[in-house]
């Protein structure tokens, strides 16, 4: 019995440790206590990230990119360039079927989880374990969120940490998003802001350019080829690799079936399906100025020198001339198409994005430095949202009654003169062509609703008054070739072009940078203006660290004409300032005295106007029409209207700081008195009788007027008209007068002074002040024949009798 007592004692005492409740309630005790202590571990270890991710602004989540700032020469804000090509679309406006391929390729369990997929986590750890590398990743849509919007791996490398204690970040500030955002919008951030390659960000962006269309009709194929991007954008692009995003995208396909989005059929098929591609990318920028600084910086920078943003872009705009533009052209545009003839489609009726393209109105306007190149002012189209075609780098319009200066610049290079006569006379259209093959050939140059015909007139009258038919006739004496030859030299893409007479009227197309380009020629002594335009003068980074600064360099030019040619179609483009067809606008300048010229530009159907102009330092040009050819504005659409305030306004706001002189005469111009009836060299007796409209009554005013000449173009024969002088004597300074030609003289009669004639004046002390005259003329008791050379017995030129004409049927 003792003995059997003995052996349950011995047995109690042998008891295995680990059967005894003490030892598992200790070792519970003492796993609770690790645990404890891990955890306080853990949170002191990771405390500091925690604390970290509460020091990024979740109201900033959805702040897509760093704008850089575009400053004009004085340093005023005048844009903002946005780098990334992308356009934000809410969650509802993507199709449900790419969510599903989003949640199986990047998250599957996104969902259910609070920022982080421990159940990720833990298999991405054992995945990586056994490949004995990093193989897989465990981050989730919201760290994938947290990690872009913030740029965590930036700062990283700033801080010099490992991509552990980067994660450890990721997760509480992906924690914080979870917590602040629902899903849908944590979807709608991400989709907005992550790249998808070949320079897409955000979804709209990358259906457009990969499939050219919007996200709310993609299906399931091309939503797994997108999501397949996301892994590594270049390399998995289907533009750059299609090979592999094909590899990439039936995973997704697979991972679908998966999550029970596809069938596994329909994964089958989609996954032996071709990719189509069709891209039809959105254009960055929000106006073609911002397109062109953009465009400048990454020519002179490199593709992604601005990607980083947040740089300072100093240009060489000034806002004040750029506001004019824009400004100007809007009012400009929305009066002509207020007026009851326009007939087209209005840009206020125009819904963006529709798939239309707009016909709408359109108008430019560029203004440049005529030294430098700098670009002061720019507006290449109405609407960039609409319509992203810029007119002034890519469209080509017929010039119209802009090109006549050019043609005018050919005459005198020629041999012509300002004062060379032509017929203002209605011309038949069958010579020129222009807007059908009979009737009358229209006078629209002059601008106005009953342009007159005034007979014979100067070449200097025509350009001022822009005269269709004298213009068409002194195109035929200076030649058609010599034309299109000078034209191309100022720069016009004249080489294939037919020899036909509407060339004169403007016919051929240039843009408005050729054309600001080579009227410039006519302020500079006949050299045309810099080839190339500039837009950015220096580019700052963040840091105020100049990154770039455009060197001085010689521009480019092209010699157009003589400084003498330049000169005289300058005056004569001046004279249509002061008594042309736009006559008045010298008055409205903010310039004064103002030293440089403008010429109007409108084409025979009123499909364009132009206007174009210039100082000493700058030069402007305005263009208004359609982009389709073909379409009239109205009838009656003048540039004077609707181009020409819109140049006015431009140049008084650079008045201020673009102020210019006037032009200098070259030394081998000189002057010369004609007539302006007969344009042969005036005599002191060459007057004209002209209605005063205000009175109703006729006076005379002198018809004489100072013109400028190449210098040894300027002996003109005495004027025939108002000297006596008869058709013999029409071509040559010493014809011989006989005393019965001394009867045709013009005069006004002599007015009596008062009411008693008290006798003769033989000594000429009385002189007769003709109406409108300062100071009397010199008057010799010789009358007509001291302003002509009698000769001594000279005996007259014998000229041999002409031969027989003969004309060829050809």
């Amino acid at each position: 019995m003792a003995t059997s007592e003995n052996r349950k004692q011995n047995k109690v005492k042998t008891r295995r440790f680990y059967k005894r409740k003490r030892f598992w309630l200790g070792l519970f005790v003492l796993g609770l206590g690790a645990i404890a202590g891990g955890l306080v571990a853990a949170e002191r270890y990771t405390r500091p990230y925690r604390e970290r991710s509460y020091l990024y602004d979740l109201n900033r989540i959805n702040e897509l990119e760093i704008p850089s700032l575009i400053l004009d020469r004085n340093g005023k804000e005048i844009g903002r360039v946005f780098v990334q090509n992308r356009s934000v679309i809410e969650i509802d406006q993507v199709a449900e079927i790419f969510i599903d391929a989003l949640r199986a390729g990047e998250d599957q369990r996104f969902d259910t989880h609070q920022g982080v997929d421990y159940i990720g986590v833990l298999r991405a750890a054992y995945l990586n374990y056994r490949a004995g590398e990093t193989t897989q990743g465990a981050s989730t849509i919201t760290q994938q969120l947290a990690r872009n919007a913030y740029d965590l791996e930036a700062d990283r490398e700033k801080r010099g940490e490992s991509g552990i204690e980067r994660k450890l970040v990721e997760a509480f500030l992906a924690h914080r998003i979870e917590n602040r955002y629902s899903k849908r919008r944590i979807l709608e951030f991400y989709l907005n802001r992550i790249y998808f390659g070949s320079g897409y960000y955000g979804i709209r962006s990358a259906s457009l350019g990969y499939f050219g269309k919007e996200p709310k009709d993609l299906n399931a194929l091309e939503s797994a080829a997108i999501v397949g991007c996301i892994k590594n954008p270049t390399n998995l692009s289907p533009l750059n690799n299609p090979s592999g995003n094909r590899v990439s995208r039936n995973l997704v396909l697979g991972r679908m079936v998966d999550l029970g989005a596809l069938g596994r059929r329909e994964a089958k098929t989609l996954s032996a399906t071709p990719l189509k591609l069709n891209p039809k990318p959105l254009q960055r920028g929000t106006s073609h100025l911002y397109e062109r600084v953009a465009d400048e910086i990454r020519r002179v920078m490199g593709e992604d020198a601005l990607a980083a943003g947040g740089f300072r872009i100093h240009t060489s705009i000034d806002a004040d001339v750029q506001r004019a533009l824009e400004s100007g052209l809007k009012r400009s545009m929305e009066r002509a198409e207020g007026h009851p003839d326009y007939a087209h489609a209005k840009a206020a009726d125009y819904r963006k994005g529709s798939s239309t393209a707009p016909e709408f109105l359109q108008g430019a306007g560029l203004m440049i430095d005529h030294a430098n190149g700098e670009v002061i002012g720019y507006v290449g189209g109405r609407d960039y949202a609409a319509s992203p075609f810029d007119v002034i780098e890519l469209g080509r319009r017929p010039l119209g009654t802009a090109f006549l200066p050019f043609l005018y610049a050919a005459g005198l290079e020629r041999g012509l003169t300002a004062a060379t006569m032509l017929e203002d006379e209605w011309m038949d259209n069958r010579s020129v062509m222009i807007g059908g093959r009979e009737g009358v050939l229209g006078e629209w140059g002059m601008e106005v609703p009953k342009p007159p015909v005034e007979g014979r007139i100067t070449a200097r009258r025509a350009l001022e008054a822009s005269k269709i038919a004298a213009s068409v006739r002194f195109a035929g004496l200076a030649g058609l070739d010599k034309v299109v030859g000078t034209a191309e030299k100022f720069g016009f893409p004249m080489k294939d072009v037919e020899l036909l007479p509407r060339l004169a009227v403007g016919w051929e197309s240039a843009s408005l940078k050729d054309a600001v380009r080579a009227i410039s020629a006519f302020a500079r002594g006949g050299l045309t203006g810099p080839g190339s335009l500039t837009y950015v003068n220096r580019v700052e980074d963040a840091e105020g660290q100049t990154r770039y600064e455009r060197p001085i360099r010689t521009p480019e030019r092209l010699l157009a004409t003589d400084d003498a040619t330049a000169y005289m179609v300058h005056s004569m483009m001046r004279g249509g300032m002061e008594r042309g067809n736009v006559a008045g606008l010298l008055e409205r300048l903010v310039e004064k005295p103002f030293g440089g010229a403008a010429k109007s530009g409108t084409t025979h159907d009123f499909s364009d106007n132009w206007f174009l102009g210039y100082n000493s330092r700058v030069t402007c040009g305005v263009w208004v029409g359609f982009l389709q050819p073909g379409k009239s504005i109205y009838e009656g659409a003048f540039s004077r209207d609707l181009a020409m305030p819109v140049w006015e306004d431009a140049m008084n706001a650079a008045a201020k700081d673009f102020r210019g002189v006037t032009i200098p005469r070259p030394t081998d111009v000189v002057e010369a008195a004609v007539c302006r009836v007969s344009g042969q060299r005036a005599t002191p007796y060459c007057y004209e009788t002209v209605e005063d409209s205000e009175r109703g009554v006729a006076r005379t005013r002198p018809a004489s007027r100072i013109e400028f000449f190449r210098e040894g173009s300027q002996n003109l024969p005495f004027c025939p008209l108002h000297s006596g002088a008869g058709a013999s004597g029409a071509g040559n300074g010493t014809a011989e007068l006989g005393l019965s030609q001394l009867a045709v003289i013009d005069s006004t009669p002599v007015r009596a002074k008062a009411p008693v004639l008290l006798g003769e004046d033989p000594y000429f002390t009385e002189q007769v002040l003709m109406e409108n005259a300062t100071n009397p003329s010199s008057r010799h008791r010789a009358n007509v024949l001291d302003s002509v050379d009698l000769g001594d017995g000279e005996e007259p030129a014998q000229l041999p009798w002409p031969g027989r004409l003969e004309i060829s049927p050809e």
